[in-house]
């Protein structure tokens, strides 16, 4: 029998002894009742007004509560497993500690809902809106969050664990620190979503947009990357290793939003510029490694690159005798090599080798033609012939040993740029 301590104040027809399980207040107005600690298990309160009312560590276990109106309800600690909240109205309630495991809240509103450390292990939340909800520590896995609404919410610390979010609102959620460890979040919008430190190893990413999304710190290892678009995203100290991608998978040079960063003065993060061109360089080095590995070998020359710039400002930056030797080394690297996976430096260096040898030879009498032959000789080989005394011979030694010397560079980058 129910507790004659209930408060039914606006419903004439519900009795105190009507609380109990497996009732049948379908229907019923339990807006602003007492409620606390209630045994309502298996009782039907589908459509039920329960607007403000007081269910704090009330027993709700398998109950059908869809179409149910729990605004501003307080349901703290309250035992909400299996039931059936389907389209009910839970905005503003206080869900903390709640047990929701199992249940079904498919298509239920839970905008300003209050679910700090609730469990929502193998709920269904399907459509849901969980729009700017507090869901910090919340226990998420397995639940089902197709096409759910989380648009600013606050799941930082959360477990999400194989949830399925396909195609879940997350832009500018807070998921910092969040366990999404082989979550489903193929075409999920996670535009300017905080990540950091996210645990995203193994999860499915493929066709998702995380443009502008904070990355920094987060473990996404071995996840599906495949089409999914991480333009200007925040890649600071993010491991990436063995991360499935595609030629459609779109990520920016890291550069730009690893300096935001360091301007940003409420972080006082990478304030020193050895620091920040390591961050760059080390975020480079991963997209290299990522694209190498998925034989997106293009990409990767182009990472590899700018790894390489990155490490020579650093060089430059270390006011030291060492930084500044190792800046000349890197700076006749790119000039004379294109950090061995660039062609145009090299080609360019013999390109005006050639030509300007050619240029002198032909003011010693020599026809254009015979100009460019000379060289062309001069340059693979060594001179047809004895030079000229003067100009014209130093010209032909130099051309020689420099012509030999870029060949050589030239056979390097052809091997190197493949291996990258």
């Amino acid at each position: 029998m129910g507790s004659s301590e209930y408060e039914i104040p606006n419903d004439s027809a519900v009795s105190p002894g009507d609380i109990e399980s497996g009732a049948d207040l379908g229907g019923a107005d339990l807006s602003d009742a007492a409620l606390m600690g209630a045994n309502l298990s298996e009782a039907d309160l589908r459509n039920a007004d329960i607007t403000g009312s007081v269910l704090v560590e009330a027993d709700l276990t398998g109950a059908t509560l869809s179409g149910a109106d729990l605004t501003d309800a307080d349901l703290y600690r309250a035992n909400l497993a299996d039931a059936d909240l389907r389209d009910s109205d839970l905005s503003g309630a206080n869900l903390i500690d709640a047990d929701l495991s199992a249940a079904t809240l498919e298509g239920a509103d839970l905008i300003d809902a209050d679910l700090y450390h609730a469990d929502l292990s193998e709920a269904t939340l399907v459509g849901a809106d969980l729009s700017e909800v507090d869901l910090y520590r919340a226990d998420l896995p397995e639940a089902t969050l197709r096409n759910a609404n989380l648009s600013e919410a606050t799941l930082r610390k959360a477990d999400l664990f194989e949830t399925d979010l396909y195609h879940a609102n997350l832009s500018e959620a807070d998921l910092s620190r969040t366990g999404l460890s082989e979550t489903n979040l193929r075409n999920a919008d996670l535009i300017e979503a905080n990540l950091r430190n996210a645990d995203l190893v193994g999860a499915n990413l493929r066709d998702a947009d995380l443009s502008k999304a904070d990355i920094a710190g987060a473990d996404i290892s071995t996840a599906n990357l495949t089409r999914s678009q991480l333009e200007d995203v925040l890649l600071w100290n993010t491991s990436l290793s063995g991360v499935l991608v595609s030629r459609e998978t779109a990520f920016d040079a890291p550069k730009e939003r690893i300096e935001q960063l360091a301007d940003d003065e409420e972080t006082n993060s990478l304030t020193d510029p050895t620091d920040r061109y390591d961050a760059i360089a080390r975020a480079n080095n991963e997209l290299k490694t990522v694209y190498s590995n998925n034989g997106l070998i293009s990409q990767a020359r182009k990472a590899r690159s700018r790894e390489r710039r990155a490490r020579r400002r650093e060089a430059k930056a270390d006011d030291t005798i060492q930084g500044t030797v190792a800046w000349l080394g890197s700076l006749l690297s790119r000039l004379t090599t294109g950090y061995g996976v660039d062609l145009r430096p090299v080609i360019l260096v013999m390109i005006a080798l050639f030509l300007g040898s050619a240029v002198v030879y032909s003011t010693s009498e020599m026809s254009l033609g015979r100009s460019l032959y000379y060289s062309v000789v001069t340059f693979t080989t060594s001179p047809p012939g004895d030079p000229d005394p003067g100009l014209m011979r130093v010209v032909a030694g130099i051309e020689t040993f420099l012509g030999t010397t870029m060949i050589v560079f030239l056979g390097y980058v052809l091997g190197a740029r493949e291996q990258v």
